[in-house]
């Protein structure tokens, strides 16, 4: 029942999501909402009351405010908003489960990408909205455990507008980058590399990471790109990445590490289950990413995991 119920949670949470509840508390307006409506959202944790029986957000809450660094706002909104094609496509999980099939493409007779794209832009930007927010909250984690090289040129493959790339080169200012996704979103990514005043240090190229992608680099990565393919497509990525870099290169994927043992609690096998439904992609164990990695001519020479769901994954050629 609790299980059940956690249908309850998640509607909670998407109207106090969607009811920008904690931009109104932070800035001292009426939310618009009722006290019993508040009591259950200080039972998840989003808010609590004060001394005076007035409500204010908690650290939680503040996740969810729409401008905060890494929020989750529009997160929750592309999850659990029914009018989303996110929620729609999640209805048909049961043809996931039977097939392994894209309930995505089943619902909409297109893949995620060009609905975003093309059928449906404003969800689209939600979606990237969703990327930035949780890539701000992954980055600085990473910025503070991992170890980067001093010199020497990144190439960051599928990295979107770059805000990657661009802490990463922000960090360490011997660093040379070079921002690698599809065409469209070039005018974007130009935009903030040079929001970021790294107009000398970083370029945009565009490229399909199937075909090719730059070559010459010290240091590839990408964050949460190869969990979007089965592992047909993901060995032809790596493909492409195997035959641009030089043999001192070093290919770093910032990716979820399913747990072996299924009974170890945690969100990977939920992101599995999302992968499947939304892209036909899929979350991997550290056997099933050495496997994927040495058959497309890498070898894994450590796992590092983090406080989140995603681990550094680093890799060189054989």
């Amino acid at each position: 029942m609790d299980m059940a119920w956690g249908h309850f949670r998640a509607r909670v949470l998407e109207v106090f999501a969607t009811l920008q509840v904690a931009d109104a508390l932070a800035e001292g307006r009426d939310p618009g909402v009722n006290d019993r409506f508040l009591r259950a959202s200080a039972s998840l944790g989003f808010v609590k009351r004060s001394a005076d029986g007035t409500y204010e957000n908690t650290e939680l809450g503040e996740c969810l405010r729409t401008n905060a660094r890494g929020s989750l706002r529009p997160a929750a909104l592309a999850i659990l908003n029914p009018a989303c094609g996110h929620y729609k496509a999640w209805e048909n999980l049961a043809y996931s489960a039977q097939t392994e099939g894209n309930a995505f493409v089943k619902t909409f007779g297109q893949d995620v990408w060009q609905y975003f794209t093309q059928t449906n832009p404003e969800e689209g930007e939600n979606f990237n909205q969703t990327m930035r927010g949780m890539s701000e909250a992954f980055l600085a984690v990473i910025l503070a455990i991992y170890e980067l090289p001093k010199t020497g040129t990144i190439v960051d493959v599928a990295g979107g507008v770059g805000g990657m790339l661009c802490a990463f080169l922000n960090k360490e200012p011997g660093l040379r980058g070079i921002l690698m996704d599809l065409e469209f979103t070039r005018a974007g990514a130009e935009a903030y590399i040079a929001s970021q005043d790294l107009a000398e240090r970083c370029r945009f190229e565009a490229g399909n990471f199937f075909q090719s992608v730059p070559a010459g680099g010290d240091l590839y990565t990408m964050k949460w790109i190869l969990h979007d393919w089965n592992d047909v497509q993901s060995a032809a990525i790596l493909k492409s990445l195997h035959a641009a870099m030089p043999a001192h290169a070093k290919l770093v994927l910032f990716e979820a590490v399913v747990p072996e043992d299924d009974s170890i609690a945690g969100p990977a096998r939920m992101m599995d289950m999302n992968m499947m439904v939304m892209c036909g992609g899929k979350e991997r164990t550290e056997t099933q990413w050495r496997e994927l990695l040495g058959a497309s001519g890498f070898e894994v020479i450590r796992i590092i995991p983090t406080p989140t769901p995603n681990f550094v994954i680093e890799a060189v050629k054989k």
